[in-house]
């Protein structure tokens, strides 16, 4: 039976919600919460799900100190705990500070201290200690230099652990011997640690020569402090990131709590029986619309359809405004100009925020007429915020308070 595109808008969206509800910090670590132990000592929040994560502990009963490092949209005060705000998607003095008080709490702990750490995306620019003698400008330079080469996170986070004094494990150095339970939100495809906040308590799977063929392929040996650092740690005069072994991780236990495909079974389980799994969200974001579309396309109406993960986009000098969900759903509007039937593509950040905007991501349909010329030039231009603003393609929320990376929801109709 054909359905109406309101009511294809009305399924996208509600299927949305039920991905951010299954999303939400207190459901994913109530069983972990009911399951504890031992009782911490002292709790570190991290990322854009902190505030969320820490006051589930509290409500849960946990009267331990701690500290939150968070964004300023995802950002709250909780009882007991210190809130620390950094800056995203750069680092700024804020995340600077985080990274000192992540440094002194780690530091202070022996071995009769159990420390739990609450993890989610967004750690990595939120809480920044660059190593050495680099200070926030370099720290600045480095993950410019990585956002605008669109790496996957996996090469950009090996990047950050090397020039990093907290990431790679380090956290895990000063906290040994103490205890740590580690509870995870993970926003990473794969759900790999060290990519996850670039792993403060988890080994670097890379070899330090991969890492520096990333770190090379980002551009930044251009400068010579970069490689001046590089060199250091060949020699051993400044720590590289632990490995897998090192004793620093005997008594750290680590559970991932929620991903992004607890999100995708959400969103399906609200459509229905019929839901079908689209292709990941990975690569470029531009390419990945195309394909969304390609997929689309050749498959018969009507269609309920979910996918997730991460998209990453390169950026020009000269570049507009806009985040990857965004540039995905401008190019799957224009893959879709031909389409003989009604559709809905939402795409969006389990965050609600997309890029350095207002938005989450995108909500495009069928009834949406684009000037092709000018959503072309949009997109080559990476100022998918603006033409998707002025075609009301933009979807907007609150800032969510979790950070499962992003989610796209695709629904087709015969037209009635």
């Amino acid at each position: 039976m054909a359905m109406s595109l309101d009511t294809l808008i009305k399924r996208a969206s509600e299927a949305f919600d039920a991905a951010l509800a299954a999303a939400a910090p207190g459901s994913a670590m109530a069983p972990a919460l009911d399951r504890l132990d031992h009782r911490p000592t002292h709790i570190l929040a991290i990322g854009k799900a902190a505030s969320a994560m820490a006051r589930a502990c509290r409500d849960h009963g946990l009267d331990a100190q701690g500290v939150i490092i968070t964004n300023p949209e995802n950002a709250a005060d909780v009882e007991g705990f210190e809130l620390i705000i950094g800056g995203h998607p750069v680092p700024d003095q804020g995340s600077m500070d985080g990274a000192k008080r992540a440094i002194e709490l780690t530091s202070s702990l022996g071995p009769d201290d159990h420390l739990l750490v609450l993890l989610s995306g967004g750690g990595s620019a939120l809480m920044t200690r660059p190593v050495g003698d680099l200070d926030l400008d370099h720290k600045r330079i480095i993950n410019e230099a990585l956002l605008a080469r669109g790496m996957d996170i996996h090469r950009m986070n090996a990047c950050r652990r090397l020039f990093s004094a907290v990431k790679g494990g380090r956290l895990a150095g000063l906290a040994a011997p103490a205890r740590v339970t580690q509870w995870v939100l993970s926003d990473v495809p794969g759900d790999h640690l060290a990519s996850i906040a670039s792993g403060p308590f988890a080994p670097d799977p890379w070899s330090f020569d991969d890492a520096v063929g990333c770190v090379v392929e980002a551009g930044i040996t251009r400068h010579d402090w970069a490689t001046s650092v590089l060199d250091a740690m060949r020699k051993g005069d400044l720590p590289a990131p632990l490995r897998d072994g090192d004793p620093a991780f005997d008594r750290v236990e680590t559970s991932i709590l929620a991903s992004n495909a607890i999100c995708r079974e959400a969103a399906s389980n609200d459509l229905g029986d019929n839901t079908v799994s689209l292709p990941d969200l990975d690569g470029d974001a531009m390419a990945m619309g195309r394909t969304l579309a390609h997929a689309v396309m050749n498959a018969p109406a009507p269609l309920l359809a979910v996918t997730g993960g991460e998209t990453v986009v390169t950026l020009p000098q000269q570049h507009g405004l806009g985040g990857r969900s965004q540039a995905l759903a401008l190019s799957f509007l224009l893959a879709m100009e031909d389409a003989e039937f009604d559709w809905v593509l939402l795409a969006a950040g389990t965050d609600g925020r997309d890029g350095p905007t207002d938005a989450a991501g995108g909500l495009v349909t069928s009834g949406m007429r684009p000037d092709i010329d000018a959503a072309r030039a949009a997109l080559d231009g990476h100022d998918s915020y603006h033409y998707l603003d002025r075609i009301g393609g933009l979807l907007r929320c609150p800032p969510t308070g979790t950070n499962l990376a992003d989610i796209a929801i695709v629904l087709t109709s015969p037209k009635g």
